[in-house]
Parts: C-alpha cells; sequence; structure tokens
C-alpha cells in the first residue's frame, strides 16, 4: 500500500511521483541506515538480535566446484543464497493448544508442513515452494518424503533436498505453529483475498465471507494448514475432493506467503520500521547456527529493494507465465502427482497424495541454479 505525503513549498514530490530508478536508490538508501542504526546502537543491540531467536545446529551442504560440472548444467545459476525455510507442525506447538489438531502422542513429532526456497537476487528475491507430498530417492535408495523427513530432524531434510534435487541450502528458517502465528500477528495480520466463503472442521478454519480481509495469525495458520475444506456454493456448503483440496491448500499458501513477503517487505522500508521488526521477528525464529545478524540483515535489504510482487505458477500449471523479471517472484514448482487411493475419505490422512519430480520439475528448478549433483551433504 502506497502511503500519501503532502508535498512542500519546496517541491518535494511524492513518493509515487519519483522516477523508478530514485525509489530504487531510496529504497537502498534506507536499507544502508538500516545498517548504520544497527551498529549505533551498539553492540549490546546486536548482541540482543542474535540471542533471540531459537537455534538448531545442521551442516549445510557443498556446492560443487563448477569444474566439475557439465557445460550444459546450471552453474553458472547457482544462487550466492538459498534459505529453506520450513512452517512445521509439532501438536505440542499450537496457538489453541496441544490437542487441537490431536495430541502429541496421538501425532508425534514435526513433519516440514510448508517447505520454501528463498533466493536473493538482484533487485528482489525468488521464492520457489515445493509440495510436502514431494517423494525423494536417498542416498540409501529409499524414498523418503519431504515432510516427514524432518520426524528425523532439520539435517535429514536438508540432506535430503541436495541429493534428490541439487538444493545447496545455505540458511535455514523453521516456524512453527506458534511462531508463525505469532509472525503474522507481528506484522498485524495479513491481507488476503478469499475467492469463496471456506471452512474446515480440521483446522478450525471459518471464513464465510469472500473478498479481500484481514487475517489474523491463527486465520493464517487455518488456512495454509486447510487440507478438506468446504466452500459454499450457492447456499449449500460442499466438501472439495482430496485433489482439490490439495490444489486449492498450494493457493493458500501462496496467498499467505506473498501477503507476508509484501508486508515485511513495506515494513523494512525505513530504518526504525525494520529496527522495530527484527526484534519482534526475531524471538518468533528459529535459525541454523551459521545464520547471523548480519545475514538477516542482507535478506531484510534484498525484500526492501523488490518493488513488484509476482506469482508465477509454473509450466505445469498454465501456459501464461507471470512477468517477474523484477521485484519479488513466487513459483510453485511442478510436479507429478499421484492419487494413492489409501484412506480418502480420513481428514487425519497425510499420503492419500504423493507427488515425484520429473522433467518439468527439474527444468523449472534448473532455471534457478539447483540440479542433482550440483552440491554434496556435509553430514554422514
Amino acid at each position: 500500500m502506497t502511503r500519501s505525503h503532502h508535498s512542500r513549498a519546496g517541491g518535494r514530490a511524492p513518493d509515487g511521483a519519483l522516477p523508478p530508478a530514485r525509489r530504487r536508490r531510496r529504497a537502498s538508501l534506507y536499507a544502508t541506515l538500516l545498517v548504520l542504526v544497527l551498529v549505533v546502537a551498539g553492540g549490546a543491540d546486536v548482541a540482543v538480535l542474535s540471542s533471540r531467536p531459537q537455534r538448531v545446529d545442521v551442516t549445510m551442504p557443498t556446492s560443487v566446484p563448477s569444474a566439475t560440472l557439465s557445460p550444459d548444467s546450471a552453474q553458472d545459476r547457482q544462487p550466492e543464497q538459498t534459505w529453506l525455510v520450513l512452517g512445521v507442525d509439532s501438536r505440542e506447538t499450537v496457538p489453541e493448544g496441544p490437542d487441537y489438531y490431536g495430541s502429541a502422542s496421538e501425532v508425534p513429532g514435526s513433519r516440514a508442513d510448508v517447505l520454501a526456497l528463498v533466493q536473493p537476487r538482484q533487485g528482489g528475491l525468488t521464492v520457489l515452494t515445493l509440495p510436502r507430498d514431494l517423494v525423494l530417492l536417498d542416498a540409501d535408495g529409499s524414498m523418503e518424503r519431504l515432510a516427514t523427513s524432518y520426524l528425523s530432524g532439520a539435517q535429514r531434510t536438508v540432506d535430503l533436498l541436495c541429493r534428490g534435487l541439487g538444493v545447496s541450502t545455505t540458511h535455514l528458517v523453521v516456524l512453527d505453529m506458534a511462531q508463525f502465528a505469532a509472525v503474522i500477528d507481528s506484522l498485524g495480520g495479513l491481507e488476503v483475498e478469499v475467492p469463496e466463503p471456506v471452512k474446515d472442521s480440521y483446522t478450525g478454519l471459518s471464513l464465510p465471507s469472500a473478498g479481500r480481509q484481514r487475517l489474523s495469525g491463527s486465520q493464517a495458520l487455518a488456512l495454509v494448514r486447510s487440507r478438506h475444506p468446504e466452500v459454499l456454493q450457492g447456499q449449500t456448503w460442499t466438501a472439495l475432493s482430496p485433489q482439490e483440496g490439495k490444489s486449492r491448500r498450494n493457493e493458500y499458501i501462496t496467498s499467505v506467503m506473498t501477503a507476508t513477503l509484501s508486508a515485511v517487505r513495506e515494513q523494512t522500508r525505513t530504518p526504525w520500521g525494520a529496527h522495530r521488526l527484527a526484534h519482534e521477528l526475531a524471538s518468533h525464529l528459529t535459525l541454523d547456527t551459521g545464520t547471523g545478524t548480519t545475514d538477516m540483515v542482507s535478506l531484510a535489504r534484498a525484500l526492501a529493494s523488490a518493488p513488484d510482487t509476482g506469482h508465477d505458477r509454473g509450466a505445469r500449471h498454465d501456459d501464461t507465465r507471470a512477468q517477474t523479471s523484477h521485484g519479488l517472484e513466487i513459483v510453485d514448482v511442478p510436479v507429478l502427482e499421484t492419487d494413492t487411493g489409501q484412506n480418502q475419505d480420513s481428514p487425519g490422512n497425510d499420503v492419500s497424495i504423493v507427488a515425484f519430480a520429473d522433467d518439468t520439475t527439474m527444468e523449472v528448478l534448473a532455471e534457478h541454479g539447483h540440479s542433482p549433483g550440483s552440491c554434496t551433504t556435509g553430514s554422514r
């Protein structure tokens, strides 16, 4: 949302009237001022920011030197940074209480519910979303779903992405359900377009009106976790099929992610806003031990420089690719989905649909610098 400014006698133009190049310079200036604010605030403030996030020890993959890659590989497009962002579903961290989605004894452990690869680039960010049902081949020849790989810890998820897809993770961000809701609330909620009234008794989702509306953290969480939605068609609530529910959930995740990044971007356009938000969000994140404050500042600068928001649903979804060469680009990585036909009527079932990487999957990943063999795992 563009803020209006009253012009003064001196002829100062409102932000919207500035040429694009000047707006970019101003955004860059704000990001530079943020760094200065952190320095002037003193080492104590930086230490506070560094100590607030929870930490997880993960050994990141190593990129294969370009000389060992084939000439037609994506070596020249390998991103300098790839942030793996995971939304996990431990029942012990549900905002409404540990028994809201079933107790921790009934659904033990944490699965990766949302997976995204965030790549800072010139002029903004690219976000690649991966389906939780994607099955990849591990080093021992076994098949593993991305969602369940997190049951063995973040290290296994990072390693599986490297071995199966050539994704070389450089930074890790993990959000459990309580942290996710707290981040959204720290942003003052999210503005999301809801195409039709929807509810889901399994997640507690209840949005009885269509159109653009502001969601709280708990509402946004219920939306992105919805896999068995009912939509209002005329005067009747109609349950969607498992495949339709899966597709709708992917759309919800993308909408919430876009709104979240846009809200963060808007608040980091000024140094004081970025400083406040940094302190707000730091206590609601889990980071790998190798990610420091300067890394977060660098990511914030890339986000602040993104002038536009775009969404590319990939070649598999439709033939019209969004024009997102600048700004914030979100890409739903296409996969080959298979309906296993198991337990279709069980609202808690997570295995009725599985997905596999095919040529189109690899092509889209290669376009963004990831290809099999381009990294080696750092752990055994």
